[in-house]
């Protein structure tokens, strides 16, 4: 999908974006791609595509898998890497995958509205009645997965959440409040210690412990990552995947382990 953006909005965006991507780490490094197998449809890996959304496929399925990144996502690709790495789901029936940009793609503030994603599910779910839905976001994508929730007029089947270091500081966020229908919502947050390097979540507004969540795993930015890398909020792919060494489970193994009581993908 080619994303044009209006003149005026461009030049709103483009201070905000350098930013972004001037306090991220390794903005101008290559990601290492690892693209899983089995995931349908295919994500493409060259540089462009990597910055473009792949919408929901409207076709028929039993589980939307869906992904959606923060603030700049389009510029550094890091949630695509996770999109692209994180195995299929471990469940019977067919299952579909999404990735969007945080306001779906519109690259605005002033103009933030989740309706593309919440549009292109209510298709998805027209076309099937019941289907589960599994959603992970991270940043203003965590905030845009309960906002999606929230204003979705369709009914799914079940519903697994997954906010990542979540980040929201609009009234209309409900920052930190559950959405009717999530059957399991797990939440991720840096805390007590924030690198400095985070400071650009700290002004969006970031969630931390949220009171409503079935789960909340803490991050350190003391702490190291598998890769010896320490915790942030630019980091998505060891929020996802590292160990919680309170919980000693990862946010991913909880999500397989919330998608298989659930029955998601069975109907």
């Amino acid at each position: 999908m080619n994303i044009n953006y209006p003149h005026w909005c461009r030049k709103a965006l483009a201070p905000a974006v350098l930013l972004g991507a001037v306090l991220s780490s390794g903005c101008s490094q290559q990601q290492q791609q690892i693209v899983a197998p089995g995931i349908y449809p295919e994500p493409e890996t060259d540089f462009i595509s990597r910055r473009l959304q792949v919408r929901l496929p409207q076709e028929k399925a039993d589980v939307a898998f869906i992904f959606i990144g923060g603030f700049a996502e389009q510029v550094l690709s890091r949630f695509r890497a996770v999109y692209e790495s994180t195995p299929v789901l471990p469940i019977k029936g067919k299952q579909v995958r999404a990735c969007y940009a945080w306001d779906g793609g519109r690259g605005c503030l002033l103009a933030h509205s989740t309706s593309l994603i919440r549009k292109d599910i209510e298709k998805f779910l027209t076309l099937n009645p019941g289907a589960d839905l599994v959603l992970v976001g991270h940043s203003y994508g965590g905030a845009a997965v309960m906002d999606v929730l929230r204003h979705l007029k369709a009914e799914p089947g079940k519903v697994v959440a997954v906010t990542l270091d979540a980040v929201s500081c609009r009234e209309r966020s409900y920052p930190g409040e559950r959405a009717k229908g999530v059957d399991y919502w797990i939440n991720v947050y840096c805390s007590p210690y924030r690198h400095p390097k985070d400071l650009v979540a700290m002004v969006g507004g970031q969630w931390k412990e949220c009171e409503q969540a079935d789960v909340n795993l803490c991050f350190s930015g003391q702490e190291r990552d598998d890769k010896d890398r320490r915790y942030q909020h630019a980091r998505p792919d060891s929020l996802f995947t590292g160990t919680d060494n309170a919980a000693n489970t990862s946010a991913h193994a909880l999500m397989l382990q919330a998608c298989k009581r659930l029955n998601v993908g069975n109907r």
